[in-house]
């Protein structure tokens, strides 16, 4: 599935998850939080938190894996409309993790976008952002 629009900013927004994707800020209540040698642990995965999506399938369901620094993740998810996602239940490890990864929470997602290449994963009614870019 391939949706696209622009914005009245004339920003490119679309809705094209497939692929590989890492962490490089978040959004917590409007104050922007980046990966620093401080909040996460360069020598284990650079430090970085990553996620793959599948395809969707003709449901909108697709697969998602990744690495949260220390740890694997996978499940599945649902995209519905532009821009609606849910989480199934993941299976993922618990390892002791740096505070960089204390605020992935894509379970808790409600929607998302891609606008200009950076995928936004809204929560929290939109207070929080995850924002990935591709890898």
């Amino acid at each position: 599935m391939l949706f696209s629009a622009c914005s009245k900013d004339q920003d490119e927004i679309s809705y094209d998850l497939t692929g590989d994707w890492k962490v490089v800020y978040y959004i917590d209540h409007g104050e922007k939080i980046t990966k620093t040698e401080d909040n996460t642990w360069p020598h284990i995965n650079n430090g970085d938190i990553t996620a793959n999506f599948s395809s969707v399938d003709s449901n909108g369901e697709g697969d998602i894996a990744g690495v949260k620094v220390s740890n694997a993740y996978g499940g599945k998810y649902t995209i519905q409309n532009h821009g609606n996602i849910s989480f199934g239940p993941m299976a993922t490890t618990f390892v002791a993790e740096p505070e960089w990864t204390r605020l992935y929470q894509i379970m808790a997602a409600q929607r998302y976008e891609i606008r200009n290449s950076i995928l936004l994963i809204f929560y929290n009614d939109g207070k929080n952002i995850i924002a990935f870019e591709r890898i």
